[in-house]
């Protein structure tokens, strides 16, 4: 296991930063374009979570090599904000940690709620895990995709 790079994440052009660097690693370690672009989309979603709910955190980079799976990217976010109390109902489309977005604020709130069910979808495995105070969660993304 090698880590790799760590991006601190406060404001929105540190989003773009972590999502870029991703995005080249991932090239650089082998991930096609397509799977490349979607390891972007995922470090970006993370970042976007930690600056719209925890107002700082970081995003970092680990090479791993599973026994099963092979190689793959982990990306971490770490902020100090608590735990997400239902990861799975988070998970769902139009909605957040708290439940269902009301469709009046939908449109209010620079986003729909699927960020969470994207990196789940793209991602091969997400793990959450305390971190201090806060969290940090895990997307591994593998360059040879699991059966699902």
């Amino acid at each position: 296991m090698v880590s790799s790079q760590r991006y601190v994440v406060r404001v929105e052009a540190d989003v773009y930063t972590a999502r870029h660097a991703a995005e080249r690693l991932a090239r650089t370690e082998g991930f096609a374009r397509i799977a490349a672009q979607e390891v972007a989309l995922i470090t970006s979603e993370l970042a976007w979570n930690i600056v719209r709910h925890a107002g700082r955190g970081t995003i970092s980079f680990t090479l791993v090599i599973d026994p099963e799976h092979g190689p793959g990217l982990e990306i971490h976010a770490h902020d100090p904000a608590p735990p997400i109390a239902d990861l799975a109902l988070a998970q769902r489309d139009g909605h957040t940690a708290g439940g269902p977005i009301p469709h009046e604020l939908m449109l209010r709130r620079r986003g729909i709620g699927s960020g969470l069910g994207a990196v789940a979808r793209l991602g091969d495995r997400l793990l959450q895990r305390p971190d201090g105070a806060g969290k940090c969660l895990s997307v591994t993304r593998f360059l040879a995709r699991p059966q699902r």
